[in-house]
């Protein structure tokens, strides 16, 4: 192995460990209240290192943004490409994916409160949208998993409606991803949260939805 190539993996995995600790003290204190000293602290580097690589606090939280969709696209994605999912109809590919979203609020927590803090810091900063293309187009990548299942299920009868594509996916998408939001960053503070459970609620959710787009 070469020099170069074993700095680069050195530099790869600094990064990682940077993204890893800001994720967590973003998620613990919030991104507005995170100084990037604590961050360099809690990864053991020092900060001009963490200024090298991330040249103001927004883009490293939009850097973990980025890197923790493609984890999360990486990690349950697989399950919409396996053979038996591709001979579903529309409506049971769509109510898999809903599946695969209550399994990620279950699994992970850290990801959905990060998501809620990331987008008040946003908000508030008014951090632009051409700032955001990087992150957006990871978002993105999902899409065409559940808009395929739209299309399939209108081609084969299982779902019904009225709207277009895009209408209806990116309707039930933010529906669907605000209530994990919701329940994982602040589902338990009332005594009241406690009747039903999280996971739950998101299935009812989804049931819901499903029989709004004309599934049996």
């Amino acid at each position: 192995m070469g020099e170069s190539w074993i700095r680069r993996r050195q530099m790869e995995q600094r990064t990682q460990q940077i993204l890893h600790s800001a994720l967590e003290l973003f998620y613990e204190k919030g991104i507005d209240d995170t100084s990037i000293e604590e961050v360099a602290k809690a990864a053991n580097v020092g900060t001009a290192t963490i200024y090298r690589y991330f040249e103001t606090k927004a883009e490293l939280a939009i850097s973990v943004g980025i890197v923790y969709w493609q984890e999360i696209a990486d990690k349950y994605i697989g399950m919409m490409l396996q053979e038996e999912y591709r001979g579903l109809c529309g409506s049971r590919q769509l109510q898999q994916i809903f599946i695969i979203l209550e399994k990620v609020l279950e699994e992970e927590s850290l990801f959905l409160r990060f998501l809620q803090e990331f987008d008040i810091f946003v908000r508030k900063y008014k951090i632009s949208k051409e700032r955001l293309n990087d992150y957006e187009e990871k978002i993105l990548n999902l899409k065409p998993y559940m808009t395929d299942a739209l299309k399939k299920g209108l081609n084969d009868g299982s779902l019904y409606f009225s709207y277009n594509i895009d209408e209806v996916y990116f309707s039930v998408m933010h529906t669907m991803l605000s209530l994990m939001q919701k329940l994982s960053y602040n589902g338990s503070m009332l005594l009241s949260d406690e009747i039903v459970k999280p996971a739950l609620q998101l299935r009812i959710a989804g049931g819901l939805l499903l029989k709004g787009l004309g599934a049996e």
